[in-house]
């Protein structure tokens, strides 16, 4: 990948004072569990290494000043004097994991992805002072945070405009200069988005985002984006709208520009017109261009098939989730929740066609709202498993698959000497149930030897359940 000149977009503060609350300092003051050796030794746990290779038994992993430096059988390597050792008998090391589609904008956000095993994000869409600032700032140590990489808005017509800018192309030059990792689309014709990725691409970046909706012509669907060099598709609707037969019924006053009708009539009903075989042929357009698929179920059944029902509105862990989201979407109907799961069982069908077809399939959420950061990559392996693909397929999709999206499966998605000390130790084997990634008995970030429990327990201690002691978000940078 050619060198990016990091130039802000925007004169910004360094230190962006939200992100910056109290408890959020050096990572040795944030969290009891964070001080560490370093010098780690794990011992006798059972590694499934995310290279898709079988698990091994009685392993010994050393760890030192945040890379991993050796595997080998338990027994086979001396353990060095002063080190940390972890006991590991009886449990299971898979590497750290990755969500690749979040909105990283709040503070509350840090422990709660740690707790859950989540050692790296990549943010599509949030602000880019902060963002930059953020994954600045975490990599230095100075806050204790999943590792990030950074979007900055997605390009449309309206971020193109408040950022006082003539053209798509421009807003893609501008972001490359700012330092990017990427670039997100979300609305444009077929010429912009080849003038973006002509941008992206001469700079060693990848661009993604949203194909669709298609009504209202904010883009022009999957097979011209796909024609037109996008190089990844983010949520399934994305595809099941470009297979449709015909238009979805909907009623005389739908409004093509209100996202509530558009969820609630469009997609919501979208299953009626869906032709297979059309699902078929675009799976197979978009592994032959290797475009990658971050179908976001989760994101879509926590939204509308469960909609305002206990399963959602009693979850025990929206206690650390701030009270002041708005409803967007308002409550659904039983009929409109069956439509959905309708649509849903459409996704999950085009989602293990794509695994089956040799598509790059991989983990991202769409968190927070509705589905829950951390915990929300966790039910998307779940889901993967239910449209029918192996735990250890849904577990690579989250590790390795991701850490080749970012660009960077050299340092990161499988435990392996040379790369980055990011873990995760298990209670219970999830090659034999996907439901026991949640089964975290440690999670070891860039070294950082974590308690899950512990890091809860701050996060309630800082921000009080619900977010009671949340600070005013008008105090925003």
């Amino acid at each position: 990948m050619p060198h990016i000149r990091h130039v802000p977009l925007y004169r910004f503060v360094l230190l962006v004072l939200w992100f910056f609350s109290p408890g959020c300092g050096p990572a040795e003051q944030i969290s009891q569990s964070s001080a560490a050796p370093s010098v780690i030794v794990i011992e006798g746990g059972t590694l499934i290494d995310g290279t898709g290779a079988p698990a091994l038994l009685g392993t010994r992993i050393l760890i030192e000043d945040g890379r991993i430096q050796e595997i080998v059988q338990e027994g086979e390597l001396s353990i060095p004097a002063g080190a940390r050792v972890i006991d590991a008998a009886g449990k299971y090391i898979i590497p750290g994991l990755i969500d690749a589609h979040v909105h990283y904008d709040m503070p509350w956000l840090h422990r709660l992805y740690l707790a859950n095993g989540v050692t790296t994000v990549r943010d599509l869409g949030s602000s880019i002072e902060r963002t930059l600032t953020l994954r600045q700032e975490i990599a230095a140590g100075n806050i204790l945070a999943p590792r990030m990489f950074v979007s900055g808005p997605g390009i449309n017509p309206s971020s193109v405009r408040a950022m006082n800018l003539g053209s798509a192309k421009e807003m893609a030059t501008k972001l490359v200069e700012a330092g990017v990792d990427g670039i997100k689309v979300t609305g444009y014709t077929t010429d912009e988005l080849r003038d973006i990725v002509e941008v992206a691409h001469a700079n060693g970046l990848i661009v993604y985002g949203h194909t669709g909706p298609k009504r209202g012509n904010r883009a022009p669907g999957a097979r011209l984006a796909v024609e037109a060099g996008l190089d990844g598709i983010e949520h399934a609707l994305g595809i099941l709208e470009d297979a449709m037969d015909k238009p979805v019924p909907v009623p005389a006053d739908y409004d093509p520009f209100d996202s509530t009708h558009i969820f609630r009539y469009w997609y919501g009903r979208m299953y009626s017109v869906v032709n297979s075989e059309k699902i078929d042929e675009l799976i197979q357009l978009m592994v032959d261009n290797e475009v990658y698929f971050s179908p976001t179920l989760i994101n879509f059944v926590r939204n509308f098939v469960q909609r305002n029902t206990p399963e959602v509105e009693t979850d025990p862990n929206l206690k650390y989730i701030p009270e002041d989201e708005p409803d967007r979407f308002g409550r659904f109907t039983e009929e409109e929740r069956q439509d959905w799961r309708k649509t849903m069982a459409l996704m999950k069908e085009a989602t293990y066609k794509f695994h089956e077809a040799g598509g790059l399939l991989i983990n991202g959420t769409d968190s927070p709202g509705a589905a829950l950061p951390g915990w929300s990559v966790h039910q998307e392996m779940e889901l993967f498993v239910e449209a029918g693909l192996t735990p250890m397929a849904a577990l690579l999709a989250t590790t390795l698959n991701n850490a080749k999206v970012l660009n960077k499966e050299d340092e990161l998605g499988t435990v392996e000497p040379g790369k980055y000390a990011d873990l995760v130790i298990l209670d219970a084997d999830p090659l034999q149930d996907i439901t026991h990634t949640q089964d975290i008995h440690l999670v070891i970030k860039n070294g950082l030897v974590l308690d899950p429990d512990v890091l809860l327990e701050e996060n309630l201690e800082q921000f009080g359940a619900r977010g009671e002691r949340h600070f005013d978000r008008n105090q925003r940078n």
